[in-house]
């Protein structure tokens, strides 16, 4: 994720050059999937980032690391020829100094657990690895005897640092100090309902007030974020340049304060390289980090590492409509809410398509499921749906927001942008579902785009010469993502679309078909080329009909379509809270959990 000021007042840059680019940083792999010649025009480095280390691996939580494993991964390091760099390091190299080194890595440490002192401390000594450590300022400033409050968990004391212990790391010369945030590393209410969400990004609802004004929003972060540099200008002498944001979660408010306040580095959890590209001089200089969970082993934490599999190996799609779930008890809504989350556990989704709004019959929009000036609000619930879908299903969550049909309502297109800013400041999203927008299809002539080579083809693409209908779709889901940074553009593509060709300016594109009528395959293809890239991974079928569809016919279509190579479908509709079809009937085939095996698909 590339984090700037003034995410949408970019220059763009030609076509060509943008190919140019494109073909140049996947000729040759290096160490962190990309090549030496690469390396000129956009350097890489790694970064991983560790929490709690203990010897007993029962006493950790997922983002645990045991002491041995530990040891094992420095040793590595150290056996394989890979330099550790501090920030010193990047902005050398970032201002045209030294350059990194060719396997460059950083190692950051978050929330300052006591095994910071006594676990990482001691090998970053023995190694001579410089080590930068984020603290929340909050549990430091906890008096001793007292329990630090930890997300769900009330903990002692003694399991952080002290001052006195950050002091002694701190004159090492080894370790620097970063920003955790001061008081940011816990939830807030974020809807009526009473979820719990990340305080950095949320507006937070006050019972019997309402939601938190943008500007008090802002003042919020701001006054945190200048504490938590005072608090370590005075305990340690020096004010941190980097802010390691709570739980990963940031946007473009967060980080206009931050940049503010004086803060030049940005640690974020987009588990990416990190690249020394230009950039707004302004911006704050993201780095991406590596977070290891659930105490993995040296292989499979190497591998990990090299981010030369981004995509996840299935995708499965259905859809809900609020109005399902709508009533005047909220009682009955939690019934039928927790039927649908039985539901999408059971058919072993990965994903769920969520409509934002209410159609009215002339095409237009009559209502929205969230708060925003711009329509009436049928009832605040899609915040609700979200968090819970995303907590207790496990799915991500992918909305529909129409652009052409609030263009039709609005009639401005300013206002349909920020539609578009307010859905996304108010949902915790993990994409948009963007239909209607032939231009987006554009291919590349390199096959395998990471997920940030997308991204960055996406935000320095020139739309002038695009219909403006379809010029808006994009503006309207860039503008989203400053809300929320790592945000999915998943295009629904034209009928009959091949599903060999996905758009290089979408994360997955997602063809429409009807479950009774051929794949939209090339004549004379009947198969996802074996060599053929990411092209599996990255285009799908999307199956529509009028009612939810029989278990008969379904099974069939999936088993056809994972025959011929595919990992990615959805279909709609499917009667979540009723469980039509059922999921029993057709979890065997269309789970993700439970991916059949080519044995089992022949049969």
């Amino acid at each position: 994720m590339r984090i700037r000021i003034a995410r949408l007042l970019l220059p763009t840059l030609l076509l060509p050059t943008l190919l140019l680019l494109t073909v140049s940083t996947a000729a040759v792999a290096g160490p962190s999937g990309t090549s030496e010649s690469a390396a000129a025009v956009s350097p890489e480095f790694v970064t991983v980032t560790l929490h709690d280390i203990a010897d007993d691996p029962a006493q950790l939580d997922d983002s645990g690391i045991s002491s041995d494993r530990l040891v094992s991964f420095f040793e590595w390091l150290a056996g394989n020829g890979w330099q550790a760099i501090s920030l010193d390091d990047i902005e050398r190299a970032r201002s045209g100094g030294k350059p990194l080194p060719e396997k460059a890595i950083l190692i950051t440490v978050d929330d300052g657990y006591s095994s910071l002192y006594n676990r990482i401390y001691p090998l970053a000594l023995s190694y001579r690895t410089p080590i930068v450590a984020a603290l929340t300022g909050s549990w430091l400033d906890t008096p001793e005897g007292t329990p630090v409050q930890y997300g769900n968990r009330t903990l002692p004391r003694s399991h952080f640092i002290s001052w006195e212990q950050a002091r002694e790391m701190q004159d090492s010369g080894l370790v620097e100090f970063a920003s955790h945030s001061y008081d940011l590393h816990h939830e807030v209410q974020g809807n009526p309902q009473g979820n719990r969400l990340p305080a950095a990004v949320t507006r937070q609802y006050i019972p019997g007030t309402g939601y938190e004004s943008e500007a008090a929003y802002q003042a919020r972060l701001y006054r945190d974020l200048q504490r938590s540099r005072e608090q370590l200008q005075r305990q340690l002498g020096k004010a941190p340049r980097a802010i390691a944001w709570p739980f990963g979660r940031y946007n473009q408010t967060a980080l206009h304060q931050a940049a503010e306040l004086g803060y030049r580095h940005s640690l974020t959890l987009d588990p990416e390289p990190s690249r020394l590209s230009a950039m707004d001089p302004d911006a704050l200089y993201a780095i991406n980090r590596y977070l290891p969970t659930d105490n993995p082993s040296l292989g499979e934490w190497v591998t990990a590492m090299q981010y030369r599999d981004p995509r996840p190996n299935a995708q499965r799609l259905v859809t809900i409509n609020p109005r399902d779930f709508d009533s005047q008890s909220p009682e009955l809504t939690n019934q039928k809410l927790g039927a649908a989350i039985d539901s999408l556990v059971a058919l072993g989704a990965t994903g769920v398509v969520i409509d934002a709004t209410v159609p009215d019959p002339s095409g237009g929009l009559a209502a929205a499921w969230f708060p925003t000036p711009q329509l009436p609000l049928q009832r605040d619930l899609l915040s609700r749906l979200a968090a819970q879908l995303k907590a207790r299903a496990g799915v991500q969550v992918l909305l529909r927001l129409p652009h052409r049909a609030a263009l039709r309502t609005l009639g401005s297109e300013q206002q349909v942008v920020e539609l578009f800013r307010d859905l996304s400041r108010q949902i915790p999203a993990d994409g948009l579902i963007v239909e209607d927008a032939p231009a987006l299809n554009v291919q590349a002539p390199v096959d395998d785009l990471p997920p940030w080579q997308v991204r960055a083809m996406r935000d320095n693409w020139d739309t002038a010469h695009w219909p403006k209908a379809d010029a808006l779709a994009l503006q309207a889901f860039q503008v989203a993502e400053t809300e929320r940074p790592g945000l999915q553009l998943i295009w629904l593509a034209p009928p009959q679309h091949s599903l060999l060709q996905p758009s290089s300016l979408a994360d997955t594109t997602l063809v429409p078909a009807s479950l009774h009528a051929p794949l939209p395959l090339p004549a004379g293809v009947d198969h996802f080329p074996a060599d053929g890239g990411d092209t599996s991974r990255r285009t799908g079928v999307w199956w529509g009909e009028s009612s939810p569809p029989d278990s008969k016919s379904l099974t069939a279509a999936v088993r056809t379509f994972q025959q011929r190579g595919g990992t990615i479908f959805g279909w709609s509709p499917q009667d979540l809270i009723e469980d039509r079809p059922p999921a029993k009937e057709i979890a065997p085939a269309v789970s993700a959990r439970t991916f059949p095996s080519p044995e089992a698909l022949a049969q």
